[in-house]
């Protein structure tokens, strides 16, 4: 089974459905985990693909939490997503936490 069904709820009580295809997730995981960190850098200065970044860490954390494997960071469960907003912010920032943000998302939250 490749797709995994969730649901999230508004406030407005109406439903948003979504298809996780676990087998796509895991192809991109691995292509932006097995990257060299000079090339993972260049990826945190382009907001595309920030953005797969960003989504895949989302979800993955949020499965992991689902799931009952609690993630934690130094700066919390959502740490490595408030620095890839930073990254947004400036491409200095991007390069001052990419070596650290690579490390999280290589070995902390790892799609298995």
């Amino acid at each position: 089974m490749s797709g995994i069904n969730y649901e999230i709820q508004s406030r407005k009580r109406r439903s948003y459905k979504h298809t996780f295809d676990y087998n796509f997730c895991k192809m991109k995981y691995n292509e932006y985990a097995f990257m060299e960190l000079d090339e993972f850098k260049k990826c945190l200065m382009n907001p595309v693909k920030l953005g797969e970044i960003g989504h895949l860490c989302s979800f993955i954390l949020w499965v992991k939490n689902k799931e009952r494997h609690e993630y934690r960071d130094s700066l919390g469960d959502y740490g490595l997503i408030h620095l890839l907003f930073h990254c947004l912010e400036s491409k200095e920032d991007a390069k001052q936490h990419a070596e650290y943000i690579h490390t999280l998302f290589k070995e902390d939250i790892k799609l298995v």
